[in-house]
């Protein structure tokens, strides 16, 4: 932590492994990854979040709650210009020598490395951001969506697409035709991602396999690219050593039968941390409605050999899905389902508020059953009611956490 004062007031920065932050005047807060590219803004009572497409999100506390909206490119441009134009002014005085240190100065290389990544943040304004989110579209087929820990991982594509695309509710992967890559397309993925990323990897402190479905992959393939990947990635053995912590992946429930409590062991020996079931319900009236691929007993039985072969898992709840015909039952035999897991410290539930996706069958086929969607009251309620019943007196339990889909940007 570096702190020192110039004539407009007290700044500080911290460099840290992957990424610098700025604390401006006592009021600013910037972040940016190594590279220089733009990752969040705190300016005034507004939080600007950038994705590596080069969309912006602005974040609002109100007294109704957290509101977001998507910046326009025009306000994009405006932003991102700016904050470039105050980095440059910033770097000069730095540069030139005009401020006192508050704390005591740090070494020469830590300085000179601190000023190199505010000079390439400096020049990171609307048009070199877009040429940059030109070359991630260059790199990565479209990322639908990760589980909330996982937005600061490292997405490598192993497939593409979901190799189900039948549940109703999901707009994520339909345009986009499922394929495995082969380990030698897969290898060039990687590099591809390492160029891109330079400087800025390590502000990515886990890996997840993508896409939909990645460990659908059968073993000796799988196998076969996770070599590949943690040759080109490491990946850290215990919680001190060198790489990324880890790798992280969702699974559906009727592939995860496929296999073994022994395949999931060794899974978890080359680096597997935490495996994501999208549950949506435990009601099979509901499954059968949403058109999901697995039963509730076989999503049962997929996180059982998980926790058998020793991997925590993050199990994903809709909460106001299916609207008032499978409200009762819902959460009834939800709680039922999650209650029989061997969930345990370590592990995750996520409730996460059902957003009607545009384009998706959901809204014809619940018109035509004449559903009522659940108010927001109704949909606290239910999700009280799950954390409720999922709650320990011991504090054993899983941690039960909000997954806002709306909030997502990577």
């Amino acid at each position: 932590m570096m702190r020192l004062e110039t004539a407009e007031g007290w700044i500080t920065l911290n460099l840290q492994r992957g990424a610098l932050s700025l604390h401006l005047y006592g009021q600013d807060v910037l972040a940016y990854d190594r590279a220089g590219r733009l990752w969040s803004a705190a300016l005034g009572e507004i939080t600007y979040r950038r994705g590596l497409d080069n969309r912006v999100q602005a974040i609002q506390a109100t007294p109704e709650g957290t509101r977001r909206r998507w910046l326009t490119r025009e306000e994009i441009r405006r932003l991102e210009d700016e904050l470039a134009s105050r980095l440059r002014t910033l770097g000069g005085l730095l540069a030139g020598g005009a401020f006192r240190w508050i704390t005591p100065p740090p070494d020469e290389r830590t300085w000179q490395e601190a000023l190199s990544v505010l000079d390439r943040a400096s020049r990171m304004d609307f048009e070199a951001l877009e040429a940059d989110a030109q070359r991630f579209a260059e790199v990565y087929a479209p990322i639908g969506i990760l589980p909330p820990d996982q937005y600061l991982s490292l997405v490598v594509q192993a497939t593409l697409g979901c190799p189900f695309n039948t549940c109703t509710f999901c707009g994520f992967y339909r345009a986009v035709p499922f394929r495995v890559r082969s380990p030698e397309d897969f290898e060039a993925h990687l590099r591809a991602i390492r160029a891109f990323f330079g400087h800025g990897l390590w502000m990515r402190r886990t890996i997840f396999l993508g896409s939909a479905n990645a460990l659908a992959i059968p073993m000796p393939r799988l196998i076969s690219l996770l070599e590949r990947l943690r040759r080109i990635f490491p990946v850290r053995t215990d919680r001190e050593g060198e790489g990324f912590a880890g790798i992280y992946a969702f699974l559906d429930g009727f592939t995860g039968l496929k296999k073994t409590i022994g395949d999931y062991e060794q899974l978890r020996a080359l680096g597997l941390r935490r495996v994501y079931i999208g549950l949506e319900s435990g009601h099979e009236p509901l499954l059968r409605f949403l058109q999901k691929p697995a039963t509730a007993e076989q999503m049962m039985e997929t996180v059982g050999r998980l926790k058998a072969a020793g991997l925590p898992v993050g199990v994903i709840v809709m909460i106001g899905i299916g609207g008032d015909r499978f409200a009762e039952g819902h959460v009834r035999d939800t709680l039922a389902v999650l209650q029989t897991m061997p969930l345990g410290r370590g592990d995750l539930v996520y409730l996460s508020d059902f957003v009607e996706i545009p384009g998706t069958p959901y809204r014809a086929r619940a018109e035509a059953l004449g559903i009522r969607p659940l108010s927001p009251i109704e949909r606290r309620a239910q999700a009280e009611a799950l954390r409720a019943g999922l709650r320990h007196s011991d504090g054993e339990g899983p941690r039960v956490a909000p997954y806002a889909i709306e909030a997502f940007l990577y």
